[in-house]
């Protein structure tokens, strides 16, 4: 089952399709100006509805984009999935925040109706332990938990197939990758539990 994880965010979004523990393609962008370049900062503005406009149709190009290399290569079906974005609970965060990556849900839900939602749950974190109570703690490797594919470039072991769309995220993180691959590993598993074939 090939699953597209979006993890939504103010500057960055990112997408990874996933076939079981798999990453087979991936990208991470963001927002653009009024001509059309890479901006991080052009959806800041919580009131300018068009500059959120120009993300969400630059979102939505990339996801068909993704989905249509995906099928032309025998991959078959796509389902989309995406974390929910929930307004924070007492701790004082930007609007944007969260705003902007609530509006990037509502977006997809109108693009496709059958979007799996997925709950936050620290996701690209999965190598992270967790104390007693629940809360995250220590890093061990990436490597062992996430594909190659998502692995730093350094030393050479792993790393960003240059097949892969863009990732324009101010220093290259892939942590946004990570956890769009966490979501589509998540809903898989929910799909499956629904009895969708895989």
């Amino acid at each position: 089952m090939a699953v597209l994880g979006v993890d939504p965010g103010r500057r960055w979004t990112a997408g990874v399709v996933r076939v079981g523990a798999v990453a087979v393609h991936g990208w991470t962008i963001g927002p653009v100006d009024e001509q059309g370049r890479p901006s991080p900062a052009a959806a800041d503005n919580v009131h300018d509805l068009r500059a959120w406009a120009r993300y969400m149709a630059r979102l939505i190009d990339t996801i068909d984009a993704t989905i249509e290399q995906h099928q032309a290569a025998g991959g078959g079906r796509v389902y989309l999935a995406c974390e929910v974005v929930l307004p924070p609970g007492g701790g004082r965060i930007a609007l944007a925040d969260w705003l902007v990556p609530r509006q990037i849900v509502a977006g997809l839900l109108g693009y496709d109706a059958g979007l799996v939602l997925v709950r936050p749950d620290a996701h690209g974190k999965a190598h992270y332990d967790r104390d007693e109570r629940n809360r995250l703690v220590r890093a061990r490797p990436v490597t062992e938990n996430y594909p190659p594919e998502l692995w730093p470039t350094k030393g050479h072991t792993g790393g960003r197939p240059a097949s892969w769309g863009p990732n324009e995220a101010r220093k290259g993180e892939r942590d946004h990758e990570r956890a769009a691959y966490d979501i589509a590993g998540v809903a898989a598993a929910e799909l499956l539990a629904r009895g969708n074939a895989a």
